[in-house]
């Protein structure tokens, strides 16, 4: 599974620097977002905001509250997802009042770092059934 991730999230993009970001979001922060129907009541949270020495923020999120069937289980979260602004922009609909558990980023984005990893574009929801495509066809 975590090599799976790690492979979606690799698109080739150089290593990032930590740096302050001023926008609209911050670390910390759990949104709600526009899911996949079966994933109501799904958030994400930021977990740690860095700036693409190319350009660019780089968005690390994880998300709760899924319920994805693969390979005999259910995936209720995603620990690490690399994201643009664009995807934030186009995903999330409101700050959320919850405060869930999250699964720990820090493993992930260490993995991401190694690997050069890139960054998603597309929104959340279109993230999470690219996952369940990948998890069915590896699992079937």
């Amino acid at each position: 599974m975590k090599l799976l991730l790690t492979l979606l999230a690799l698109l080739g993009m150089s290593q990032p620097v930590i740096a302050p970001v001023e926008d609209r979001y911050a670390v910390g922060q759990i949104w709600e977002y526009r899911n996949l129907p079966r994933d109501a009541g799904s958030l994400l949270k930021i977990q740690a905001i860095e700036t693409d020495p190319v350009g660019g923020t780089i968005y690390h999120i994880s998300v709760t509250g899924l319920k994805i069937e693969a390979g005999g289980g259910v995936l209720q979260e995603i620990g690490h997802l690399p994201v643009s602004k664009q995807t934030l922009d186009a995903s999330v609909t409101r700050l959320s009042p919850l405060t869930p558990d999250f699964p720990d980023a820090a493993p992930g984005i260490a993995d991401w770092r190694k690997a050069n990893g890139g960054v998603f574009t597309i929104s959340v929801a279109e993230i999470v059934g690219v996952i369940e495509q990948s998890l069915r066809q590896n699992s079937g």
